[in-house]
């Protein structure tokens, strides 16, 4: 199926784009508000922050995602299931499934690697006013913390952040909402991946590295209608990375 191809558009129900945006982006707002508030509540148990934030997205974001697509399941299937809710299920040879795996991360690496100048100038010149453990990337602030709260917290972080979030925003990102903007033809990755980058409330400063990576794995998706794609990317940049700074800390 080509990406230009106009009958693709509308095999699928639209979102007006006022909608579509306020379903992108509300997830981000609320799990923000829970991060900010589960954080003063953590803060005396010798944990770091980055545990009020895990706690938000596994009670919070993951919950409204699934929940949405769950009552669209229901008035479209008169039972809770994602069937004709995530979409794009078309499946590729596996021979072709590697081959596209292999080429977009390697496109996601170096786009990474180019776009870090930019995060980096965007969070010194704009957002230097947030406080430092806003900023959960940051190794310096972890140095307070015991070894033992941090193997456990980067633990849940593997399994959270790496596993079941990305999985989830890809089912509801790329398999939920996006066709529903697809009248926009070859745009609709980009207005996705934008929206996508603003769904991330809690870390704006780095916009240009998620609308980048929301934008790649949307035509990924667009371009083969595979939904797996996209899952298995996802997956596999978040949780590279968290294997990476667990073994970091199992090695301290």
């Amino acid at each position: 199926m080509e990406m230009n191809d106009p009958t693709a558009t509308r095999s699928y129900p639209q979102h007006a784009l006022g909608k579509s945006l306020l379903l992108h982006v509300s997830p981000g707002i609320l799990v923000t508000g829970a991060f900010l508030a589960f954080k003063p509540l953590l803060a005396s148990t010798g944990y770091p922050p980055l545990l009020a934030f895990l706690l938000a997205i596994l009670l919070v974001d993951l919950p409204v995602m699934l929940g949405v697509m769950l009552y669209e399941g229901k008035k479209l299937n008169g039972h809770y299931s994602l069937q004709g809710v995530v979409l794009y299920r078309e499946k590729v040879s596996w021979k072709e499934f590697g081959l596209i795996f292999v080429g977009a991360s390697l496109v996601v690496y170096i786009l990474m690697m180019m776009v870090t100048p930019i995060n980096t100038l965007i969070t010194d010149n704009l957002f230097s006013w947030l406080p430092d453990w806003i900023f959960l990337e940051d190794e310096s602030q972890y140095d307070a913390y015991t070894k033992s709260a941090l193997v456990l917290v980067f633990s849940l972080q593997l399994v959270i952040t790496g596993i079941l979030l990305p999985w989830v925003e890809e089912l509801y990102f790329r398999g939920y909402l996006m066709p529903r903007i697809s009248r926009f033809d070859m745009w609709t990755p980009l207005l996705g991946g934008f929206f996508f980058a603003l769904y991330h409330v809690w870390q704006l400063f780095g916009f240009a590295a998620v609308f980048l990576l929301g934008t790649l794995l949307g035509y990924v998706v667009w371009w083969k209608r595979d939904i797996r794609l996209s899952i298995s990317l996802h997956v596999f940049a978040n949780t590279l990375l968290r294997i990476f700074i667990l073994l970091g800390i199992l090695a301290m």
